[in-house]
């Protein structure tokens, strides 16, 4: 299959979260495409791997701010625009511990609640009039869960159906000005933070084969693939586009909402 490719040549992009997983596949997609890339992460050491791993280059910021501090999301939109420009926003940042209601603290609850909608609305809020400016657009990632949910999981479903509803209210009061904003919904990735609980679990042969039996398609997402997609949802090709929270799933929501 021929590949698909965009040019987003003297656009900036700020990735939360950037440092691994789908918000690393991310950026590596923007930039290949020619984007510059504000590359987020809690720490500057791990902004400055994910860096070197890209190839370095004058198109790659380090943006380093721990988005759940009360000055992160504002001191990672200023450094993404140093040069006064910005065009994408790309709200990735998350964590994802799972818990029982029972088991769920204020800690806990407060942690998901920070991380994955608090921080998407203030970054999003920092970077209004740049994007503004730029008619830009943002993509929060949420997640297939923020759709539908499972047991034991509920700070982070909470999170996730926050964040779907956020973007529509955003995308509503936004796009007078031009700004459009979706939600991405995946379904389950095979990244690190996948592998790394594979091999917790002892048995990672089956770990992922229940994953894979999950999804109707078979098997789990790749981060380039689901990264290849935002870049369609930040292109002409979807400029009527706002509002909507997008599935991109193997079939995992299809009969489950």
């Amino acid at each position: 299959m021929a590949e698909v490719t965009f040019d987003y040549g003297g656009r900036v992009a700020l990735v939360t979260g950037a440092g691994r997983g789908l918000g690393f596949a991310i950026a590596k997609a923007l930039f290949k495409a020619g984007a510059t890339v504000a590359v987020n992460d809690r720490t500057a050491e791990s902004c400055a791997a994910a860096i070197a791993r890209l190839g370095g280059g004058p198109g790659l910021i380090a943006a380093p701010a721990d988005l759940a501090t009360g000055n992160g999301p504002a001191n990672a939109v200023a450094q993404a625009t140093a040069g006064g420009r910005l065009d994408f926003l790309i709200n990735n940042a998350a964590v994802n511990v799972e818990r029982p209601v029972t088991a769920t603290d204020d800690a806990h609850w407060d942690l998901h609640l920070n991380v994955i909608l608090r921080a998407s609305f203030l970054t999003a809020q920092a970077a209004l009039p740049y994007l503004r400016q730029s008619r830009g657009c943002i993509v929060n990632i949420a997640s297939e869960l923020g759709l539908h949910a499972i047991a034991n999981n509920v700070a982070y479903i909470s999170a996730k159906h926050g964040l779907v509803a956020m973007t529509k209210a955003m995308a509503i009061e936004l796009a007078p000005t031009g700004i459009r904003a979706n939600a991405l919904c995946p379904g389950t990735m095979d990244t690190e933070l996948m592998q790394e609980c594979a091999r917790d679990s002892g048995d990672p042969a089956s770990y992922y084969a229940a994953f894979n039996r999950y999804h109707p398609i078979g098997r789990l997402a790749t981060p380039d693939e689901i990264a290849a997609f935002v870049l369609c949802l930040l292109s002409s090709a979807a400029g009527y586009m706002t509002g909507a929270a997008v599935t991109i799933d193997g079939g995992s929501t299809a009969g489950r909402q």
